[in-house]
């Protein structure tokens, strides 16, 4: 019981954490360096979702021509991604607080 206690926290400290890390690296931080993309290296051609990355982290700066720039979908994405985001953290919000009435209220030992 203690053990999914303790890691429903380290979830909410993550839901928590990469957002404000996201915020406060640069805009561009994904914008140099060596490409993932998987159709990149294998073949040589953009996917749909090249440059959504970099088209989200623009958007969260609300730098929203570079986000258009570098991919439009990122204006779907991200929306979609955030209310995910945002559902996650209220469910693992709603087991924490089961979870620490039952440990508050379970007889100590």
């Amino acid at each position: 019981m203690k053990f999914q206690f303790y890691f429903t926290v380290f979830k909410l400290a993550i839901i928590v954490l990469v957002p404000i890390t996201l915020m406060i690296l640069p805009a561009d931080f994904f914008d140099h360096g060596q490409t993932v993309c998987a159709s990149q290296i294998f073949f040589g051609i953009e996917c749909p979702a090249c440059g959504l990355t970099r088209g989200c982290m623009h958007l969260i700066h609300f730098e929203a021509e570079e986000a258009f720039a570098y991919n439009i979908w990122s204006f779907v994405a991200l929306p979609a991604i955030s209310l995910y985001w945002l559902f996650w953290g209220i469910k693992e919000f709603k087991r924490f607080t089961k979870m620490r009435r039952r440990l508050l209220t379970a007889p100590q030992v």
